[in-house]
């Protein structure tokens, strides 16, 4: 796959996520339309113009029957109807509007009289309504009057002489303003501009966060096989209350310990297969759930009846205790990794097993300032060959490879690399940077855990192999990331939390 492909890909619109990310940021869709909204009514009713109207009805008849003839027909009324059109333009005409503005009261001109007429006919009858509106209720009034004291004139010289014409409701003087219709429009005009320009900024976020959003996308744009996908899932206040997802604890769903079930099974079908022991477990960045997934891992063949060794190879910031909530500092002591590879511990001695989980652990809360010195050293090979011959499975949880370099040292003593990618959380050039790191050793990339998984995410998974070319061309020093992984060389040997 090439960069070009790779951009192509990253450019197109996921529907199905855009959709969960839509569903997911209403909030801001919400409060962008009362924003907007709330914006249009302020204008509306900052820049309304106060008006005033008055409303005269006229009646136009056919006067073709006979005077005496009291029957009015259909075919009349057909007419007078029609007639009622007419009548409107004769109404609202210039000469009618010059008349206006030579009787009115007011020093006015044509051009304001006609703006202020508004013509109108009453549905399926031959009822005509001009509606006057100005700034002003004595104005409008004025114009009003001056319309009855000169339509006659004016439909007498161009009007119909077998028609006729008279004002059957007289206008009033208006004592309220006209309600202010356009404050109304505006704030749902408002109300609407605000959705609209939320929904481009959440697909704007969407195009521009090059993150993993899709089974999909680990296949297309990784050529990752995908081991497992573990759905979103917040802790239920288990029999201990521990806020720790672990498939032990009681405080998970069904589904959630299912799920690593099933990843029991594909690691136990790839060691039958291909005789792998040692399995790291690594992710590209910083809380992509890595450490729970080794730690359930390694319940999960524990629970299966395999001796099973979890090691916490994270050294910089060791949290495999925590998880198993083995908090108590000083019984951790002696128990790490690091204390076996500088000699303070034997590996019989640092290894212990955890009845409540089932599982021996190497592992304690010791940060160590030069974790890749010790995991480079022959002491760390041997420790490793020792662990093989004594257990079933070694699951290692290391540091982050898009990181720092320890995972990549590791994968020179296992079998296998598991990455564990986080749905939209790390970009797509972080997790080729550690995927080109975990390929360097003799470990075989077997594929990833597609985890936090949203709901109702597409669960096809498990049919694509892991290809070791990827033409990405990465420089493996050139990202400028730094260790912004958040481990500070000045940690205290013991962790007191």
């Amino acid at each position: 796959m090439s960069n070009a492909e790779t951009e192509r890909k990253g450019a197109q619109i996921n529907v199905a996520y855009l959709t969960k990310m839509i569903l997911s940021k209403w909030w801001l869709i919400v409060l962008a339309a009362v924003v907007f909204g709330l914006l249009g009514f302020t204008a509306a009713e900052f820049l309304k113009t106060v008006t005033y109207s008055s409303k005269i009805s006229f009646v136009v008849s056919n006067r073709q029957q006979a005077e005496d003839e009291e029957v009015y027909s259909s075919s009349d009324l057909n007419a007078s109807i029609t007639l009622a059109n007419t009548y409107k333009y004769i109404l609202s005409s210039r000469t009618m509007c010059e008349k206006v503005a030579q009787s009115c009261s007011y020093n006015t001109t044509p051009e304001e009289v006609s703006r202020a007429m508004n013509m109108s006919t009453v549905t399926g009858t031959n009822i005509i309504v001009m509606t006057i509106t100005t700034g002003s209720s004595a104005k409008s009034y004025d114009y009003a009057l001056a319309v009855i004291r000169n339509f006659g004139e004016v439909v007498e010289k161009i009007g119909y002489p077998q028609t006729s014409i008279s004002v059957c409701e007289l206008p009033v003087a208006a004592t309220r303003a006209n309600a202010n219709i356009s404050a109304l429009m505006y704030l749902i005009v408002g109300a609407f501009a605000g959705v609209m320009l939320a929904l481009i900024i959440i697909m704007a976020m969407n195009l521009t966060r090059n993150t993993i959003q899709s089974v999909d996308d680990i296949h297309s744009r990784l050529d990752l096989r995908v081991i497992g996908q573990v759905s979103r899932t917040l802790p239920r206040g288990g029999k201990n209350g521990s806020p720790n997802l672990l498939i032990n604890s009681g405080n998970v769903g069904f589904s959630f310990v299912e799920t690593f079930k099933a990843m029991r099974t594909k690691v136990e079908s790839m060691a039958s297969k291909k005789n792998y022991k040692v399995f790291i477990v690594s992710s590209a960045g910083e809380n992509e759930g890595k450490t729970t997934v080794a730690s359930n891992l390694a319940i999960a063949l524990a629970q299966n009846g395999h001796s099973v060794l979890l090691i916490d190879a994270d050294m910089r910031k060791p949290s495999v205790c925590q998880m198993l909530e083995l908090t108590v500092g000083k019984e951790n002591r002696g128990h790490g990794l690091a204390d076996v590879l500088s000699g303070v511990s034997s590996i019989e001695q640092a290894v212990r097993y955890v009845e409540k989980h089932k599982i021996f652990l190497l592992a304690s809360n010791n940060a160590v300032a030069d974790p890749a010195e010790l995991l480079s050293t022959q002491t760390m090979d041997k420790a490793v060959r020792a662990m093989r011959a004594e257990f079933d499975f070694v699951i290692i949880d290391t540091a982050p490879a898009g990181v720092v370099t320890d995972a990549s040292i590791l994968t020179n003593y296992a079998d296998a690399t598991i990455l564990v990618i986080r749905e939209d959380f790390t970009s797509v050039e972080k997790i080729v940077r550690a995927i080109d790191d975990l390929s360097v050793g003799k470990a075989d990339l077997a594929g990833c855990i597609y985890n936090n998984v949203s709901i109702g995410a597409d669960r096809s998974y498990g049919r694509r192999r892991y290809g070791r070319r990827y033409g990405y061309g990465y420089n493996r020093y050139g990202y400028g990331y730094g260790y912004g992984y958040g481990y500070g060389y000045g940690y205290d040997n013991e962790n007191k939390g």
